[in-house]
């Protein structure tokens, strides 16, 4: 997914949302807006959303010098959720198509985003999602695959809090190979190895990283067990926005989980601002203008 002109302000606000975290000091949080404008200035809008918001939390970064100034909320929103973890999965036991469930609990999971600048309610959230499903459902298609020989799956995980839903998820698909991808290091709220440790996921399959810090996947810094993975797996489940912008391109056999949380992604898809989706980009198939065509 290419940027829009509207991601530029919104690396800026992040920008700022983001310094005002690490410290009080108007005199820090303007030097930070002020280099994250320069370099912003420089941009092309043929990357990615995600690659301009790797911009502003590398800015805060270097200016600050703290590494990760979401630590302590991403291991709040991780305790938070696992307190939920026995509700969450009594939803679960309760539903005659477990997969499906399985799905709308993962998207939920997905309004837990600290990079967005919304107000979210988890508990809200949830209900919303059980009650309207998705906006796009190609779960049926995921099914078929998941029943019909597909062995090794490899789920992109996205954020801190999130990876709980994902866990649950995750748990539904033991009977396949499945390989789990966290950052290779702290962005935003985004889950790192430290995240899938404290919710017990490191314990249920093996967890690989991007390699990076970078927002979504940054192929020219991917680690090689990334590469390989994403290579040889039947296919691929991503979660949230950043996979999506940075993974849509893909020639691989992807299946998106995400809430749209902007209007860009939202345009993308086709579908209105808040809605969640799950949809199917089959190999050397591309996504444009909110609809799937051959790629050519």
């Amino acid at each position: 997914m290419k940027a829009f002109l509207d991601c530029v302000p919104c690396a800026v606000r992040q920008a700022l949302e983001t310094v005002r975290r690490v410290t009080d000091d108007p005199v820090v949080q303007l030097n930070v807006l002020r280099e994250v404008s320069r370099r912003l200035a420089t941009v092309h809008l043929d990357q990615t959303p995600a690659a301009l918001s790797r911009v502003s939390y590398q800015v805060v970064r270097e200016l600050t010098g703290q590494a990760d100034p979401y630590a302590r909320e991403k291991r709040e929103y991780n305790q938070r959720v696992l307190a939920l973890y026995g509700h969450l999965k009594s939803l679960l036991d309760a539903a005659d198509n477990r997969l499906h469930r399985g799905l709308q609990l993962a998207v939920a999971g997905n309004v837990i985003d600290l990079g967005i600048g919304q107000v979210f309610d988890i508990d809200r959230e949830i209900e919303r999602v059980l009650a309207t499903g998705f906006a796009r459902d190609d779960s049926a298609e995921l099914e078929s695959e998941l029943s019909g020989g597909c062995r090794r799956v490899l789920y992109m995980l996205d954020n801190a809090g999130e990876v709980v839903f994902d866990r649950l998820l995750i748990e539904e698909l033991s009977a396949h190979d499945v390989t789990a991808c966290v950052r290779g290091g702290p962005i935003i709220n985004d889950v790192t190895m430290a995240d899938a440790e404290q919710v017990g996921l490191t314990q249920l399959v093996p967890i690989i990283t991007t390699g990076c810090d970078a927002v979504g996947v940054e192929w020219s810094e991917a680690s090689p067990e990334l590469r390989r993975e994403f290579a040889a797996a039947d296919l691929v489940i991503a979660k949230g926005q950043a996979n999506f912008e940075t993974l849509a391109d893909s020639d691989a056999n992807i299946y998106f989980i995400l809430k749209a949380k902007c209007g860009c992604v939202a345009q993308e898809l086709g579908v209105v601002l808040g809605q969640v989706v799950i949809v199917h980009k089959p190999a050397a198939m591309h996504i444009w203008h909110g609809r799937l065509r051959p790629a050519k």
